[in-house]
C-alpha cells in the first residue's frame, strides 16, 4: 500500500529541515555559552593562574565538543524529532551557564557545571541511539551495527559525569581545595579524551561514505555504501 501523499510530504519536509534545524539551534547555544565565556575571562584574566586558564580552556572545549558532537550526528543520521530532541540543546545551554558561571571563581562550582553538562551529554547519547534504532528499519544510509557500536564513548561520558559531580559532592571530604591544579588538569584531560574518541567513529563513518570498508556488520561482512540494500 502506497503512502498517501500528504503524510509523505510533510514526513519528506520534517526530514530535510532536521539537521539545518538542529545545527542552528546547537550553534545559538554554543554562541551565547562562548559570549559568557569570553566576558567572564575578559574581566578577570590579568589575575588568572594555571587553575584558572586550565579551567576557562577546558570549557572552551566542551562548547567545541557538543558542537562536534550535533554535527557527527545530524549529518549522519536523520529522524523526526520529538520533545526530548527539542529539550536537550536547552538543556545543555543551563548546564553549559552554570559551568560558565564559576570559571575562575569557584572550582567546586565549576565541577558541579562540568558534571552536568556530562549528565546531559549522557543523556542525549543515550537519546540518540535510541532514536537510531527507532528508525533503523527506515533510516538505511548508515547500517545500524556502524552507528551504535562505540558504546566506549557513552562510557567515557558516564566518567566524566562522576567526575565533576562527585567532585563537587565529595570536595571537602576529599580536600580537592589542596589540589586544585590536579583537579583542573583532570577536567581538561576529561573533555580531550572525549573528543579525541569522536575521531575513530567519525573516520568509519567517512571511510563508509567513500564507499571504503569498515569493518564488518552483524553479519560479519564489510560494510560498503556500494552494497546492495
Amino acid at each position: 500500500m502506497e503512502t498517501p501523499p500528504g503524510p509523505e510530504r510533510v514526513s519528506r519536509r520534517l526530514r530535510e529541515q532536521f539537521a539545518p534545524a538542529y545545527l542552528a539551534i546547537s550553534g545559538l547555544v554554543q554562541v551565547l555559552v562562548l559570549d559568557a565565556l569570553i566576558a567572564r575571562v575578559e574581566g578577570d584574566y590579568t589575575e588568572y593562574g594555571a587553575v584558572e586558564w586550565l579551567v576557562a580552556v577546558a570549557t572552551f572545549l566542551v562548547c567545541v565538543d557538543i558542537w562536534h558532537e550535533y554535527l557527527m550526528t545530524v549529518l549522519s543520521h536523520v529522524w523526526l524529532p520529538g520533545l526530548l530532541d527539542s529539550l536537550v540543546p536547552f538543556a545543555f545551554l543551563v548546564s553549559e551557564l552554570l559551568m560558565v558561571h564559576f570559571v575562575g571563581e569557584d572550582l567546586r562550582g565549576w565541577l558541579l557545571g562540568y558534571g552536568l553538562v556530562a549528565l546531559v551529554g549522557v543523556a542525549a547519547w543515550a537519546q540518540r541511539n535510541l532514536r537510531i534504532r527507532q528508525f533503523a528499519d527506515e533510516e538505511r544510509d548508515v547500517p545500524l551495527a556502524l552507528a551504535a557500536r562505540h558504546w566506549y564513548r557513552g562510557a567515557l561520558a558516564v566518567a566524566v559525569t562522576a567526575f565533576g559531580l562527585l567532585g563537587w559532592l565529595l570536595y571537602d571530604a576529599l580536600g580537592l581545595e589542596s589540589a586544585q591544579l590536579a583537579v583542573a588538569v583532570a577536567g581538561l584531560a576529561g573533555v580531550v579524551v572525549i573528543i579525541a574518541s569522536s575521531v575513530p567513529m567519525w573516520n568509519e563513518i567517512l571511510r563508509y561514505a567513500r564507499g571504503e570498508p569498515v569493518g564488518t556488520d552483524r553479519s560479519g561482512r564489510a560494510s560498503r555504501t556500494d552494497r546492495s540494500r
